[in-house]
């Protein structure tokens, strides 16, 4: 039957190249075989020093890796932060590219927002899981078949530190968010009252569909007065939160749901407004596509603004 000794040498030998087994075998005997004896001299019963003697080496896997100067990580710090850099740079720019490009896309051909939106969040995931593998994998290899280990990949020099985010929410940036929505409920207004088109029969034709002031457009204009109440609470706050940054989600779908249900069930322009221009029914749909695609754009980006912002003030 064989010993502990025995049995933690060749769980150790199995761990280390075959060349160098026997000799990491033998080094390993040794040592315990020394422990051992150090240890009955102290008065310690052979199979109780034994066991402490095994105990004392630790996981074999792990001692092997250290015999072998083999990495017992994935990724060491050697070159950690030139992976998690290039691993941030690409993600950052390839990932809202592909998903961009791909929602036009689908929005062009004639899909359906949500059906859109869903096809290239999909496939922007898949492209973000790729990238990661890949660049894992080759920091990995790099890693293990390198044949020496720098303390950072590239030269550092104080120029290439950031600079200290701003956290407070400043008087300019809560400024231009008023007047903004002051402007947009000003311009559904002016639209229906005051820039009309007067056909042959002098009536008023106004750029929006006037069926919407039934529920939507008092929708879109209380929406907008509770963003004005959210950014004179936010200047007040003084900075971002958690709290805020999730309410700005909210904000944004009450807006860019039924906006680009709206567009993209031609809802939106005034069907009298359309004949009275002749505008051809292709150019109404590119043109609801496109503003569907930014609003979708916009409402991301200052989702994605409102959680940096907030943990950064953190």
């Amino acid at each position: 039957m064989s010993t502990l000794s025995d049995r933690y040498a060749w769980a150790l030998g199995r761990s280390v190249p075959a060349a160098r087994r026997a000799g990491v075998e033998r080094q390993v005997h040794a040592s315990i075989e020394q422990s051992i004896a150090e240890k009955v001299d102290a008065g310690c019963g052979a199979a109780e020093a034994e066991r402490e003697a095994v105990s004392e080496l630790g996981d074999p896997d792990r001692r092997a890796a250290e015999l072998v100067g083999r990495p017992s990580y994935l990724i060491g710090p050697a070159y950690y932060f030139g992976w998690r850099r290039l691993l941030t740079i690409l993600l950052s720019a390839v990932t809202p590219s592909v998903f961009g490009g791909l929602l036009l896309a689908q929005l062009l051909a004639g899909n359906d927002m949500i059906a859109a939106t869903s096809t290239a969040l999909s496939v922007a995931f898949s492209v973000a899981v790729q990238l990661a593998f890949w660049i894992t994998v080759t920091f990995a290899v790099i890693e293990r078949v390198a044949r020496t280990r720098p303390a950072r990949l590239a030269a550092w020099d104080p120029d290439s530190l950031p600079l200290v985010p701003e956290r407070r929410i400043g008087v300019g940036e809560t400024v231009v968010g008023l007047l903004s929505y002051l402007l947009f409920i000003g311009l559904i207004i002016w639209q229906q009252n005051i820039w009309v088109v007067r056909t042959a029969g002098d009536q008023p034709t106004a750029l929006l569909d006037p069926r919407l002031w039934s529920f939507w457009l008092p929708w879109f204009i209380g929406v907008a007065t509770v963003e004005l109440l959210f950014a004179v609470v936010s200047f007040g706050i003084g900075r971002w939160t958690m709290t805020l940054a999730w309410v700005n989600v909210l904000l944004n779908l009450l807006f860019a749901v039924p906006a680009c249900w709206l567009l993209g069930s031609n809802q939106v322009i005034d069907p009298n407004f359309l004949e009275l221009f002749a505008v051809p029914t292709g150019a109404v749909t590119t043109v609801s596509t496109l503003v569907q695609f930014a609003i979708v754009v916009v409402a991301v980006l200052d989702v994605v603004h409102g959680f940096v912002r907030a943990r950064r003030g953190r």
